[in-house]
């Protein structure tokens, strides 16, 4: 891995800051989908951390200054303070593609309408259940309503295949993004009792989507067509050039 800040190394004075928010994106052959959708999300919480806009023109320039000619790569932009913008590159990212297994805990992120820093409680309740044998934790009020998983959205298919996400309090992710612009979506509250209402579920992030097997121990696998229908969605939406 390799770490720019505003286009030169890093020193570790320019990463020892937990305050901030950040987004991460997948580039493959010099692209990302939904590019403009991780640009206006570094812009909204520059704006709400620091008062103060962040260039979209300037994070592609650092996010290619860092790349140094590399195509495909895992990239993460981070800004711990105004107008220092960090970019991280490491090696690209496959995708899950197993079913994943989700167990349910007690647990809302905090100010979840930011990608923020400093996500210890969310990290600390994914480590758990894998070591319970999970694929993540699902993260839960205390009435059981469901928000988003430690590290992605979730959405449910409706009895017409249609996608359902809960209601806020959830990060609104770059995939969920995607969705939402390819195809109509809604939103409801959903608690673990309703779970029995719908034909399956599944988890969406920068990284890929994969249908989900079960949540705790309700089976929530959907119908091959419909994951195969958010497969054809993601392979039309194009690669933006950084």
């Amino acid at each position: 891995m390799r770490i720019e800040v505003n286009g030169r190394p890093a020193a570790a004075a320019d990463l020892f800051s937990t305050y901030g928010h950040f987004t991460a994106m997948q580039v493959r052959g010099g692209g990302v989908q939904g590019l403009a959708n991780h640009l206006d999300r570094l812009d909204a919480a520059n704006r709400e951390l620091f008062g103060e806009p962040l260039e979209p023109d300037e994070v592609r320039g650092l996010i290619r200054h860092a790349l140094a000619g590399d195509v495909d790569a895992a990239v993460r932009v981070v800004v711990r303070e105004p107008r220092r913008v960090a970019v991280s590159v490491a090696p690209p990212t496959p995708p899950v593609v197993s079913p994943h297994r989700l167990r349910t805990v007690p647990y809302l992120r905090p100010f979840p309408h930011l990608k923020h820093l400093g996500g210890f409680a969310q990290g600390e309740w994914a480590r758990r259940v894998r070591l319970d044998g999970y694929d993540d934790a699902l993260l839960t009020a205390g009435d059981g309503e469901i928000s988003e998983t430690s590290v992605a959205n979730i959405g449910f298919f409706a009895a017409d295949g249609a996608v359902v996400w809960p209601t806020p309090p959830w990060l609104h992710g770059t995939a969920m993004l995607l969705i939402e612009q390819h195809r109509p979506t809604t939103r409801q509250r959903i608690t673990l009792a309703d779970l029995g209402g719908f034909r399956g579920a599944f988890v969406a992030n920068s990284i890929g989507h994969v249908a989900v097997a079960s949540i705790d121990d309700v089976p929530m696998l959907p119908d091959p067509a419909l994951m195969a229908d958010l497969d054809e969605l993601f392979a039309a939406v194009p690669w933006d050039p950084i």
